[in-house]
């Protein structure tokens, strides 16, 4: 797909059907994540878990369930996303990964030498892996709140699960899947995000 369509048609899908994962479906998603820039070329600092254990993934979304009986603090953080009221009416169905047949954790060595590099090196993978899912026709979407939600309730801190090597983290997830049909392109409202010229700007 063209780069520019690809960006139009771009989603963060929350529905998944039933039809699982191939190996080569989740492999050639996890290569765009290889190929992403990482700082220092530190590439041996990043680790990719994919979880398909419906179990485990229970297990990880038991702090995100806690947090999420907050309904004032759910309907900030979730004002603007597309389908805020279906997830908001959600109860017991509710699952912070969206019943998607596989989430990829991006964790990170602990970082001494460049703090807080490592949140840049998970996002652009994390993206690289997002567009190349969108552009084999899966469906996926960053995952943040389950990941939050145990840093904020350690007790309930599962995320030994992911039996990551010594002195990693995981930062960041992406829920995968199949969706029922593809987004089609659209028009997107460029000024959404504030932008300043430094320096001379010629029309």
């Amino acid at each position: 797909m063209e780069y520019q369509e690809l960006l139009k048609r771009r989603t963060s899908s929350r529905k998944y059907t039933d039809q699982p994962l191939t190996n080569s479906e989740i492999e050639a998603v996890l290569k765009a994540g290889e190929y992403a820039p990482v700082g220092s070329n530190r590439y041996h600092d990043l680790c990719f878990t994919v979880v398909r254990d419906r179990e485990v993934l229970r297990k990880l979304a038991e702090a995100a369930l806690i947090r999420r009986s907050n309904t004032d603090e759910m309907a900030k953080i979730i004002n603007n996303v597309s389908n805020a009221d279906e997830i908001l009416e959600q109860k017991n169905a509710y699952d912070p990964f969206y019943h998607a047949p596989a989430v990829i954790f991006i964790s990170h060595r602990k970082q001494d030498l460049e703090p807080h590099i490592e949140w840049c090196n998970a996002a652009s993978a994390a993206l690289s892996m997002h567009l190349a899912a969108q552009d084999l026709g899966l469906g996926s979407c960053f995952m943040w709140f389950a990941l939050d939600s145990m840093r904020r309730i350690p007790e309930l801190d599962h995320t030994d699960l992911l039996d990551l090597p010594e002195d990693f983290q995981p930062l960041l997830g992406l829920s995968l899947g199949h969706i029922k049909e593809p987004l089609p392109e659209r028009d997107i409202d460029t000024g959404r995000i504030t932008v300043n010229w430094i320096g001379e700007y010629e029309k």
